[in-house]
C-alpha cells in the first residue's frame, strides 16, 4: 500500500474534506481559497510560515491555518510528519448569517484562543477521521463524518469564533475570475498589471482590482507575488541556477527585491533557505504521502483515540 490521500465528500452538507498524512520535507508555498487548513504535527519540528508569522512547531502541536491565508513548512528534523486536514468552510454555513463564514482565533501559543483539553479533542477528532478514511469498510464514511462533526462542534464551541464576510458566490464573476487567474499563472514571469488584465478581459482596471480582491481575498499583486514564490521555491529545490537567475525567471525585477519579500514571508533569506536544503532530501513538485500503517503515524493516531477511549 502506496502513501495515500483520502477524499471525501457529503455535497447535501457542504462537507468536503481532504486527509493524508505526509513527510514535511523543503517549503510548498500555497493557500487554499475556500477550506481550512487544520496541521497536526506528528513527528520532528517543523518551520511553519502562515501569512507574515513565522512558527516553530513541536511534536503534537496543532495549527488551524485560515482560508486564503498563504503557507508552507520546513523540516526542523529528519523524518518531521505531519497530520492534514483540508475542510470547506461551506460546512458552517447553516451556523452562520448568510454571506458570512467564521473566523477562528489563532491555535497556536501561549496567547492563543485553545487551551491543552481543546487540542487534545482535535487531536482525537482527526485521527477519528483519518483512521476510518484509511481503514474502509462499511461503516467507514460514517466514522468519518462523526469524527468531521465533532471536529466543527469543537471549533465552535471551544475557540469563540467570530463572524467575517465571506467571498462573493456570483457564478459569473467566479468564472472571470478563473480566466484572470489562469492569465497569471500563465504570464507570471512577464512584467504583468493589472493593466494587462484588464486589456485581456475587456473590463476596465478598477472594476478588475476590485473583483480580483473581493473573490480571491487578496489582490492582483499579492496574488502574483505568492505565485512567483511557489513557483522559485520549487525551483530553489530543484535547480543548481543560481539565485540571481532563478529570481528572474520567476517574474521578479532582480535579487534584492526577491530577497527582500522572501525574508519578510519566510523568515530567512533565500541563500540561508538554499544552505539548508543541502542538508537533507528535497521534495519536488509532488508530496510525499505517507502509508496509513506507518509505524510513527500509527503510534501517534492510537495515542490521539487512546485519550477517550475507556
Amino acid at each position: 500500500m502506496e502513501g495515500s490521500r483520502y477524499e471525501l465528500q457529503w455535497p447535501k452538507d457542504g462537507l468536503f474534506v481532504d486527509c493524508f498524512a505526509h513527510e514535511i520535507m523543503n517549503y510548498r508555498y500555497h493557500w487554499h481559497q475556500d477550506s481550512y487548513e487544520l496541521n497536526i504535527l506528528l513527528h520532528g519540528s517543523q518551520a511553519f510560515c502562515r501569512g507574515m508569522d513565522n512558527l516553530v512547531l513541536e511534536e503534537d502541536d496543532v495549527l488551524l491555518v485560515e482560508p486564503g491565508v498563504g503557507h508552507a513548512s520546513f523540516a526542523q528534523q529528519p523524518n518531521t510528519r505531519a497530520l492534514v486536514l483540508h475542510f470547506s468552510t461551506s460546512a458552517f454555513r447553516p451556523y452562520v448569517k448568510k454571506g458570512f463564514a467564521l473566523h477562528f482565533p489563532d491555535s497556536h501559543g501561549p496567547d492563543s484562543g485553545w487551551n491543552d483539553a481543546t487540542r487534545r479533542l482535535v487531536r482525537f477528532c482527526a485521527a477519528q477521521v483519518y483512521r476510518a478514511a484509511s481503514e474502509g469498510g462499511p461503516f467507514a464514511r460514517l466514522a468519518a463524518k462523526a469524527g468531521m462533526e465533532q471536529l466543527m462542534a469543537v471549533l465552535c464551541a471551544r475557540s469563540s469564533p467570530q463572524e467575517a464576510r465571506a467571498l462573493p458566490e456570483q457564478e459569473e464573476q467566479q468564472e472571470l475570475v478563473r480566466r484572470l487567474i489562469g492569465f497569471v499563472e500563465a504570464h507570471y514571469a512577464e512584467k504583468l498589471t493589472l493593466e494587462d488584465l484588464a486589456a485581456f478581459s475587456q473590463y476596465n482596471r478598477t472594476y478588475i482590482s476590485t473583483l480580483f480582491k473581493n473573490t480571491v481575498g487578496v489582490n492582483f499583486y499579492e496574488y502574483l507575488t505568492r505565485f512567483r514564490f511557489q513557483c522559485a521555491l520549487l525551483d530553489m529545490g530543484v535547480s543548481s541556477d543560481s539565485l540571481t537567475d532563478i529570481a528572474l525567471a520567476n517574474g521578479f525585477a532582480d535579487l534584492k527585491s526577491f530577497s527582500k519579500r522572501f525574508k519578510e514571508t519566510f523568515g530567512r533569506s533565500p541563500a540561508e533557505y538554499r544552505a539548508q536544503l543541502a542538508n537533507g532530501p528535497v521534495m519536488g513538485r509532488e508530496r510525499r504521502y505517507i502509508r496509513p500503517d506507518d509505524p510513527i503515524v500509527t503510534q501517534k493516531l492510537d495515542g490521539y483515540l487512546s485519550c477517550f477511549v475507556h
